[in-house]
């Protein structure tokens, strides 16, 4: 009988430490699992930030994560007013538009920007742009011809067109095939109210083919703020 005992007595004793070994190894997995799409959505992060330059016509915005903010460098002095968390990814047809980071700043160039903004600005020593933070890809095999922002519209009635970009990174145009970029536009506001301002609409351009033929209209895209 005793021998009986001491049997089952082992056998319980191993079964339990088998089942202790399968749950740390399911923990395990689940720490695994957890890391892996951690590390996913950082590496898709990464390459929507991948292209950005810093632009030569206004400061880095990127510090500025708090209304009432302010951050100076060579080029001037901005202020952040307005902020959006929205983050959203379009398809037009084989284009892909993800709009992100947008921001409403009020901004002091320095001296030698101030005339470069004389075009823009009804007051080119001070005024108030929003910028946009876009990345395009073509998933298409044949090259298109694409405009982010063809004109946006503030709450406040306020119409810009795409020639009105002053960050002028060149993300209008040719998009060969698989082909991404990443960059900044910025349009100087300067009849909006920014007491009144709850989102800008952006209108994007038709998606053409090489003969300026449309493939797909294009869409309106509402960001609040």
């Amino acid at each position: 009988m005793k021998h009986v005992l001491i049997i089952l007595c082992t056998a319980s004793l191993f079964l339990g430490g088998c089942a202790n070994n399968a749950n740390q190894q399911a923990g395990s997995q689940t720490e695994n699992t957890t890391t892996v799409t951690k590390e996913d959505e950082t590496n898709a992060d990464q390459n929507e930030n991948k292209g950005l330059i810093d632009s030569p016509q206004a400061p880095d915005d990127s510090s500025l994560t708090e209304v009432g903010q302010t951050y100076q460098d060579a080029d001037g002095s901005i202020t952040l007013k307005a902020s959006s968390d929205f983050n959203e990814k379009t398809t037009i047809g084989d284009v892909e538009l993800t709009v992100s980071d947008v921001k409403v700043m009020a901004y002091a160039p320095s001296p030698d920007l101030i005339d470069f903004f004389h075009g823009y600005s009804n007051d080119e020593t001070e005024f108030n742009y929003v910028k946009i933070r876009i990345h395009v890809k073509n998933t298409s095999d044949k090259t298109v011809n694409f405009a982010p922002v063809s004109t946006l519209e503030t709450s406040d009635g306020e119409k810009k067109g795409f020639d009105d970009d002053f960050y002028l990174e060149n993300l209008y145009g040719d998009y060969a095939s698989g082909e991404e970029k990443t960059g900044q536009l910025g349009f100087v506001l300067n009849t909006t109210d920014l007491e009144q301002l709850n989102a800008i609409t952006i209108q994007t351009s038709d998606v053409f083919d090489k003969k300026e033929e449309t493939l797909t209209k294009g869409q309106s895209i509402t960001v609040p703020f």
